[in-house]
């Protein structure tokens, strides 16, 4: 194999990347992921947030309420448990069901729908330590702990500024209701959150554009690999082309039986061969050759003959070279010329002497 098939120059054809969506290998950006469940998780706490807060609030309320009751029994104290699981319950799910919503749509926005068991499938080859070395060694294992590492670097000094410019509010917040801390504790926190994921968004650009050029460049092929999946697809050009000129020969031997009513003279061999022959005098240099047949097809070519009247001469060796040596559709070569005219001027003479008597008798 020469260097130049060794080269992964080509793109990825439209059929290898089917073949590896089906085994579930895709371009995706995990940091992408992140950042759209961060931001629904913002636009939750920002929406329901305060409401939560109440919610929690009155469930203490009501847990410390209860328990200073000397009556209270294990009932009540059963009783006391379901309710605040309830509330948890109750003030989590529409959390979890957003994160979880958020995530299901953010994956299929970068990869459309995909089902495929092939990565949670037993691999063997994924045991393979050096396997290990490599991928912790390779480019993408380098670029994730540099992004990570700025990452964290970014973040904290966005969250340091964020924090540095609310400084001024916490000298006010003892002069705040309860009510009121409340809320500017969420509007707070939201605000940081938004600043945080403004950078966030910036990363995950960079990252969703390096992960589709990893992904490319990981699904290049080679002149070689181009050429060897078009032979699996669609076959050696050679095997294709034999079998078109097969196609080709099946279709004359079937339209042989329907051309045989339009011969003049049928020669046999007598029983396995039979080739069918049309001559026009003034119009035909030498006489064409309508359909041949062997075995069934030419028995199917002599029950056609004998039931449109046309005659049929048994000469084994012409048929034989007839057969062999001309094609559908051709006129019969010079070196068969002195056999065939003797049997087509004994057909002419027939003909005519059937025409004559026909001519008298009426």
């Amino acid at each position: 194999m020469s260097e130049q098939d060794l080269d992964r120059n080509e793109e990825a054809t439209p059929y290898k990347l089917q073949k590896a969506r089906e085994k579930g290998q895709v371009a995706k950006s995990s940091d992408a992921v992140s950042v759209i469940v961060f931001l629904v998780a913002l636009v939750f706490l920002y929406w329901r947030g305060l409401d939560g807060l109440r919610h929690l609030f009155q469930v203490d309320l009501a847990l410390i309420g209860q328990l200073g009751r000397s009556e209270m029994g294990s009932a009540g104290l059963w009783f006391l448990l379901q309710q605040i699981v309830q509330g948890g319950v109750m003030m989590l799910l529409p959390f979890l069901l957003a994160i979880m919503l958020a995530a299901i749509i953010a994956n299929m926005m970068q990869t459309g729908p995909i089902f495929s068991f092939d990565p949670i499938s037993m691999d063997f080859t994924r045991l393979n330590p050096m396997n290990g070395i490599k991928k912790v060694f390779s480019m993408r294992s380098l670029f994730d702990a540099a992004r990570i590492c700025l990452k964290l670097v970014l973040l904290t000094l966005v969250t340091y500024l964020a924090l540095k410019s609310l400084t001024s509010q916490f000298f006010k917040i003892a002069a705040f209701s309860p009510l009121q801390a409340m809320t500017m504790l969420v509007d707070d926190v939201v605000s940081i959150g938004f600043k945080m994921a403004l950078m966030l968004i910036i990363l995950a650009a960079v990252d969703v554009i390096y992960t589709q050029r990893e992904f490319a460049k990981k699904m290049r092929m080679s002149k070689r690999d181009v050429k060897d999946e078009s032979k699996n697809r669609d076959g050696d050009p050679r095997i294709r082309s034999r079998l078109r000129e097969l196609r080709r020969e099946m279709l004359k031997r079937s339209l042989a039986a329907a051309k045989t009513k339009e011969a003049d003279v049928v020669i046999t061999n007598p029983t396995h061969i039979a080739v069918a022959l049309r001559y026009e005098h003034g119009k035909m240099d030498s006489p064409l050759l309508l359909a041949k047949g062997a075995g069934s097809l030419a028995a199917a070519m002599r029950k056609i003959a004998a039931r449109h009247a046309i005659p049929v001469v048994q000469n084994r060796s012409l048929a034989r070279r007839i057969f062999h040596d001309v094609d559908f559709d051709q006129h019969i070569p010079t070196h068969l010329f002195a056999d065939v005219a003797r049997i087509m001027i004994w057909v002419l003479a027939m003909r005519k002497q059937n025409q004559t008597a026909l001519r008298t008798e009426v």
